[in-house]
């Protein structure tokens, strides 16, 4: 058998300064031109806990994904992108299972993914490589009302392990598969994380202690502060109230509208839409992880 050694082959290795030129380029059509990739590139580059790929083919950068280390023990896959004019080269297979390897040797814990319920191929990549359907996930969001409240206090440090507590035991959180999202990354609440959430002042109590919220932030397409809820904290039948004033809340706080990504359950749907909050998102998308092998 002869090789032929003028082919070029798919090559899958750690980013490079100039794979940016690339990347962007077969980026900026995805999602209608509204890829985020080019705000975040220099960010995952220099990333010293991570991973940032690329799957190379012919010279130039025809692929990509990210790793990112979330909290202790959580770690999340994101950024996974495609070149669309290169066909028939299975660049997303060879790139997942690239940086899954990464992971396998350097990571730990648990590691997460989201994608549209409509790309069937990496689901079923994904099962391929060990990881199983958590459920699935849509979004949720509300203009901010311009109404008055003074229901919410910021957590203090020292109210750690009682914010913590409430939190993963509220019914929401359980419904939610006892994970939150925030800035687009799905994890789970532990001491850890929720301390470095409240040094960060995204967590509130509503109405002394009868609920809580945790926050993230976010711009719309016009560059407007958006307010990201990762989670409403509370009695079942008091979810509608406190994403009311949650709205409220936003609008005193300078966000034009509230976002928020959970799981589709008939109970925390039946309370958002009684909350004024609509679906913005055509399909649904899946969250998947996948334990680690030798270091759980």
């Amino acid at each position: 058998m002869i090789k032929d050694f003028n082919t070029p082959k798919v090559v899958c290795r750690p980013a490079l300064p100039l794979d940016s030129t690339d990347v962007f380029e077969f980026t900026k059509f995805i999602w209608e031109g509204h890829d985020y990739i080019q705000y975040v590139w220099n960010e995952w580059f220099a990333d010293p806990h991570g991973l940032l790929a690329v799957a190379e083919y012919g010279g130039r950068a025809v692929g990509m994904a990210k790793v990112t280390l979330v909290s202790k023990g959580q770690w999340w896959l994101e950024g996974f992108r495609v070149d669309p004019n290169v066909q028939g080269l299975k660049i997303g297979s060879r790139i997942h299972e690239y940086v899954n390897g990464w992971w396998d040797e350097y990571g730990d814990g648990m590691v997460r993914l989201m994608t549209s319920s409509e790309r069937v191929q990496v689901h079923h990549l994904s099962e391929r490589t060990g990881y199983h359907k958590v459920g699935e996930v849509n979004s949720f969001s509300a203009p901010a009302l311009d109404e008055k409240t003074d229901s919410f206090s910021t957590v203090r440090p020292d109210e750690l392990n009682a914010a913590l507590d409430f939190a993963i035991t509220s019914e929401p959180y359980q419904l939610n598969h006892n994970l939150i999202d925030i800035g687009w990354t799905q994890m789970a609440l532990d001491e850890i994380s929720m301390k470095q959430l409240i040094a960060e002042e995204k967590v509130f109590w509503w109405h002394g202690r009868g609920g809580l919220f945790i926050k993230w932030d976010d711009n719309d397409d016009d560059g407007n502060k958006v307010l990201g809820v990762s989670l409403p904290a509370c009695k079942i039948e008091s979810v509608p109230e406190l994403l009311t004033n949650i709205r409220r809340f936003a609008s005193a706080n300078g966000y034009v509208s509230v976002f928020g990504i959970f799981y589709v359950d008939p109970q925390i749907v039946s309370a958002l839409t009684k909350a004024g909050y609509s679906l913005p998102w055509d399909s649904t998308a899946y969250i998947f992880e996948r334990r680690h092998p030798a270091r759980p």
